[in-house]
């Protein structure tokens, strides 16, 4: 028998029938709940349960507008925390942004949500979108970092786990103008990004090579474990879409942050409800543990 812990998260309050709804929820399946502790007042609580195998919970909670995982006890505080940019550390895909402001934004916009459904080859989209936005001036790439905001919870996942000792990485698909900045707002040790190629004032069209792909992030994730010494069971990722599919797999616990389909089929945990805390919450992380600089 493993153990096991039951999360239920969400961003609003939740029931104050979610004790029972735990309860039978594992009842139903012959699982007898041992203990709860309240992660966060009224957004985050765990319970904890043996069992032979990880349940499948999935309309275990019907009507709770809540996330709803299960993660193995042992083990759960991850030494490195890899994380996606667009739409998911940040609100906006930076790329659709420049070619809103280009007037390419619609065109754009209706290739970079087919690419991150996993309909098209991630790196030929990019350099098909990158394209459309050539020979527009550069100043628009100030307007972008000028216009950033991060998603809810961003601060303190990032400020948690820095202050717990782990490493944490931006590794973007988008471009390093905006992830530098990113990664300096909220703390991350290091970022990776795409290079858009800009000369006398103005974007090229073009990227540099290869491109940042979902096999390049996983390459990372693979490089950063072996200088750590650790293993990818203690590797803790965040996503949003297709190109996240590689080290989602790769690691000890890969997260979905409003995710498409292609991710979430593939996750560990999926935050539809909660905001980026919640990866703290599936580690175990409590009200009185959490820093946001």
């Amino acid at each position: 028998m493993m153990q096991y812990v039951l999360v239920v998260m969400t961003s609003s309050p939740l029931p104050s029938d979610v004790l029972d709804q735990m309860d039978r929820s594992l009842a139903e399946r012959n699982l007898n709940l041992d203990g709860v502790q309240w992660l966060y007042p009224d957004l985050a609580i765990e319970g904890y349960f043996e069992a032979d195998e990880a349940p499948d919970l999935s309309g275990a909670f019907p009507g709770l507008a809540a996330d709803i995982a299960v993660v193995p006890r042992e083990g759960r505080r991850k030494k490195l925390l890899i994380a996606d940019m667009d739409s998911t550390i940040i609100t906006s895909e930076s790329l659709d942004d420049l070619a809103r402001l280009s007037g390419k934004g619609d065109e754009v916009a209706a290739i970079t949500a087919r690419s991150m459904r996993g309909e098209l080859d991630f790196s030929q989209s990019l350099i098909e979108r990158v394209k459309m936005i050539g020979g527009q001036d550069a100043g628009l790439i100030q307007t972008i970092i000028d216009e950033v905001t991060c998603n809810d919870g961003a601060e303190t996942l990032v400020g948690t786990m820095n202050a717990a000792g782990a490493r944490t990485i931006l590794a973007s698909g988008g471009f390093t103008f905006l992830t530098e900045v990113v990664a300096g707002r909220l703390g991350f040790d290091e970022h990776y990004a795409n290079t858009l190629l800009v000369e006398d004032g103005r974007i090229t069209g073009g990227v540099t090579m290869p491109i940042l792909d979902q096999e390049a992030k996983r390459t990372r994730l693979d490089l950063t474990t072996e200088e750590m010494g650790i293993t990818a069971d203690e590797v803790v990722t965040v996503g949003d879409g297709a190109n996240d599919r590689g080290m989602t797999t790769r690691a000890g616990l890969g997260v979905a942050y409003r995710g498409k389909d292609a991710l979430k089929a593939v996750a560990d945990a999926t935050l539809d409800h909660a905001d980026l805390r919640g990866l703290l919450w599936l580690q175990g992380y409590t009200e009185d543990e959490l820093v946001t600089p």
